[in-house]
């Protein structure tokens, strides 16, 4: 045990003396990993919050089929869904998007009364009368909005609404440029009266079942479409996938162009490792012993640069908000992001980048030094 860490202790020495080798190296680790690792914990943050969401939502979704697409539901089948054995609420919503101004926002019809917990008002209250929004505070910032003031949408500009209150977008990304009003004054926004986009229904364990047999016989004569909790997840995650795996392709070539920089990298200054180890082998060394020296060497640089790689992730996202890569795994968003961005550092992404990184510049060196090791001393310090 005691020659392995004098071997390790070695091993750092070598390091700290080719210190132009130990910095090349390490930034090119540095320089493929923090992009793949940061992108991860983005794509894990931003799944995670979808996935509680949908947890937290409704047991089942209904919507209209129109093309292949959902579409807007008749308000007038209601009071037969309320009726329904096993169903518990039931809560119609408008979502949609229209322009304020020169940015893109997220309208939310819904009840007072049904606004999800997760939304509390950090300054002013709800919308109780007619025209009263609730703005996302990350819009209200963008255009410097204050209570009591008014604006009009794009899309129905003779409607003016007042900002009665401010919420926090803490609960979900979506909320960054999302308003909240009345399921009324949606409606009157989007010239869709007497629909919702879509009806939330909450049901009582195992009668989910039961009460897809009965909306089919209320709306056997409609194209409809039920989706239940555990369907919308199943998209949620092969949205995410399709992301990660596009993001993986364009990825793939970057890194196939830092492979090769690491490869050299890693054998840099041939020559003086060769006689060094010609050198060890003239003094007694034995041909495994100097494989477990370059291991231990490989395997503290990329240490050491998987270590940086992982620091400068999270600095990417907790100090710099996931500036420029942020836009690929959440829409309609700007370069710098104007919320808080979720991320997840999951320590399998870490790990198996560390791997990864001792793979590469073993590949690099082993090689070499087993030929250099298996030649003659004297050949070696030529």
């Amino acid at each position: 045990m005691n020659k392995h860490f004098n071997l390790l202790f070695l091993a750092s020495e070598n390091l700290l003396r080719h210190r132009t080798k130990t910095i090349v190296v390490c930034l090119c680790i540095v320089a493929i990993l923090t992009p793949f690792i940061t992108a991860i914990a983005i794509s894990e943050g931003v799944r995670a919050q979808s996935l509680t969401s949908v947890n937290a939502g409704a047991d089942l979704y209904l919507t209209f089929d129109e093309f292949g697409r959902n579409a807007a539901v008749p308000l007038k089948y209601m009071d037969e869904i309320k009726k329904i054995f096993g169903v518990t609420k039931v809560v119609p919503r408008i979502i949609g998007r229209g322009f304020l101004q020169n940015k893109l926002a997220v309208i939310v019809g819904i009840t007072k009364e049904d606004i999800p917990e997760s939304v509390s008002c950090i300054s002013g209250r709800m919308f109780e009368n007619a025209n009263e929004v609730v703005v996302g505070h990350e819009l209200a910032r963008h255009f410097n909005l204050n209570i009591g003031d008014q604006f009009s949408m794009r899309c129905q500009q003779r409607k003016i609404f007042t900002v009665v209150g401010f919420f926090s977008s803490d609960a979900g990304i979506w909320g960054a440029s999302m308003i909240f009003m009345s399921f009324k004054d949606a409606g009157e926004l989007f010239g869709k009266q007497e629909v919702a986009t879509d009806i939330q229904i909450h049901s009582l364990p195992g009668h989910n079942s039961e009460i897809a047999t009965d909306l089919y016989d209320i709306l056997q004569s409609e194209p409809y479409r039920l989706q239940d909790k555990h369907m919308v997840e199943l998209y949620i995650k092969k949205g995410f996938m399709l992301k990660e795996g596009i993001f993986s392709a364009l990825y793939m070539v970057a890194f196939a162009l830092g492979v090769p920089a690491i490869l050299v990298a890693s054998g840099f200054g041939l020559s003086d490792r060769k006689k060094e180890i010609g050198i060890m082998k003239a003094t007694g060394w034995q041909t495994l012993e100097v494989l477990e020296l370059i291991s231990f060497e490989q395997f503290l640089i990329s240490l050491w640069g998987a270590t940086i790689a992982i620091a400068l992730s999270i600095l990417w996202v907790r100090g710099f908000n996931g500036a420029f890569i942020a836009q690929f795994f959440i829409a309609e968003i700007t370069m710098l992001p104007e919320f808080t961005l979720p991320a997840r550092f999951l320590p399998l992404p870490c790990l198996l980048s560390f791997f990864f990184a001792f793979l590469l510049t073993m590949v690099g060196s082993v090689y070499f030094s087993w030929r250099a090791s298996t030649e003659s001393p004297i050949v070696s310090m030529k």
